[in-house]
């Protein structure tokens, strides 16, 4: 069975919450990132993506003021996994939300790497394509033989 840690990137670019927008900004976009998690020491608490970014820059320019920290604008709640999740798990909840990449965290939330869609859709496809053939696979290579 294929779990989030057999799939997942181990070394994770990360944001802190002291951090200020316009630089995590610049950072996202220099490193072509749309988001990353925001850690404390080892623990993730949150999540920063360039939406987030956009909101707090567009409304510090709208009233004037500075658009502040990672910690003032990003979300504190989001979804994550286990090491232990079984890569289904994990591909039903991509399915289930808009997001591209999740966090994978121990039992004390320490950020252990992340996962995305494409490593999930990868690793699935290479199942797939090691799977045992159906009945009706057999039944056409047959087929395809007697022709």
């Amino acid at each position: 069975m294929l779990t989030a840690g057999h799939v997942m990137k181990r070394n994770v670019f990360v944001l802190h919450p002291e951090s200020q927008v316009l630089d995590a900004v610049d950072t996202l976009l220099q490193r072509g990132f749309s988001g990353a998690p925001v850690v404390e020491g080892e623990r993730i608490v949150g999540i920063f993506s360039e939406r987030d970014g956009l909101t707090a820059i567009a409304a510090a320019h709208y009233e004037g003021e500075p658009p502040g920290s990672v910690a003032q604008h990003m979300r504190r709640e989001f979804c994550c996994v286990s090491d232990q999740t079984d890569l289904y798990e994990v591909a039903s909840q991509f399915r289930a939300s808009p997001i591209r990449r999740m966090p994978v965290v121990d039992c004390a939330g320490r950020l252990l790497g992340i996962v995305s869609r494409g490593d999930v859709l990868v690793a699935l496809r290479r199942l797939y394509r090691h799977r045992e053939k159906t009945n009706y696979e057999r039944l056409q290579d047959h087929m395809n033989l007697l022709q």
